[in-house]
């Protein structure tokens, strides 16, 4: 029975690894991007730990050689395309779970009235289990994300 269990994480963890390369192609031809986090759903999470975590997405990001623009609050419209980082505790607060949820938001042409609009082309899911302590478990999964991300963007858009 254990080893079905094991056998079952192990499924789980590679089905959130299929799902958020389920179509990188997405991201072919983005030369920087915006940058901004979404803490609406983690009210715990306070002003200094966003900003650190935000530290930690837009170091990733430099560090994978991504261009990054300075996102503009006032403006979201001129903010495209956007990385977003949405926080998510509060729909299991009592278990410890969080969800980090990374979006990319891009302008996209719909083809029955060649309209441009912008929708999210790319997401990836963690869900993750703090024993202790909670903002250090997001900060560790949030650079194991970033660098997943980091990966499958440089592989949509090598350098020459």
């Amino acid at each position: 029975m254990h080893y079905l269990f094991i056998l079952f994480c192990v499924f789980c963890s590679t089905t959130v690894g299929l799902y958020a390369q389920e179509n990188p192609s997405h991201l072919r031809a983005i030369n920087f991007l915006y940058m901004n986090i979404d803490t609406t759903l983690a009210t715990e999470v306070t002003s200094t730990e966003s900003l650190d975590l935000s530290e930690i997405m837009e170091l990733q990001l430099r560090r994978g050689d991504i261009d990054l623009r300075t996102y503009i609050a006032n403006e979201p419209d001129l903010n495209v395309p956007l990385i977003e980082l949405s926080i998510d505790t509060a729909t299991r607060t009592s278990s410890g779970q969080f969800d980090l949820v990374l979006r990319l938001r891009d302008h996209i042409t719909i083809d029955r009235n060649r309209e441009k609009t912008v929708a999210t082309v790319f997401e990836m899911l963690r869900t993750a289990r703090s024993d202790i302590n909670e903002i250090d478990a997001m900060k560790a999964e949030l650079r194991q994300l970033m660098a997943d991300f980091v990966s499958i963007f440089n592989q949509q858009n090598p350098k020459l």
